[in-house]
């Protein structure tokens, strides 16, 4: 199975892709306030055959929530591949793409996780459905 979202942004690729492998940055878009969560932690060593941590906090749990990986492969300022294991062994992999014209850079990041088992709950039924295309949206860039 395989998700792809992709976007447009008015800027360089290399702000974008900074934005991906740096911390400090991550850590001010990656988890929105409308989402409810705090970022508590970032650990991202983006190169290939690095790592990455990233931890969450959310007001409804007592126990702090880690998504963490390794960087398959990283070409600045255009690709990183990167793992996603905090499911166990047969997680899934994410390849981020940024392809710049004209100034402006269009980035696609198709997720593919191994196939499950189906599942009985409603919530997992729910998550496992196609997910309707939309139309592309653009986003303003520039440097912090």
């Amino acid at each position: 199975r395989e998700l792809v979202v992709t976007r447009t942004f008015n800027g360089p690729a290399h702000l974008i892709f900074k934005a991906w492998t740096t911390p400090e940055l991550l850590m001010r878009w990656w988890a929105p306030k409308s989402f409810g969560i705090t970022f508590i932690s970032c650990e991202a060593d983006v190169r290939t055959g690095g790592t990455y941590r990233f931890v969450f906090g959310h007001p409804q749990s007592d126990q702090p929530m880690a998504f963490f990986g390794r960087y398959i492969d990283v070409q600045p300022p255009t690709r990183i591949v990167w793992t996603n294991e905090e499911g166990g062994e047969a997680g899934s992999v994410t390849t981020m793409t940024l392809e710049e014209k004209d100034g402006k850079t269009h980035w696609s990041c198709p997720t593919s996780t191994p196939p499950r088992m189906p599942s009985t709950r409603p919530s997992l039924q729910a998550a496992s459905a196609p997910i309707p295309s939309s139309s592309t949206r653009s986003t303003r860039c520039s440097a912090p």
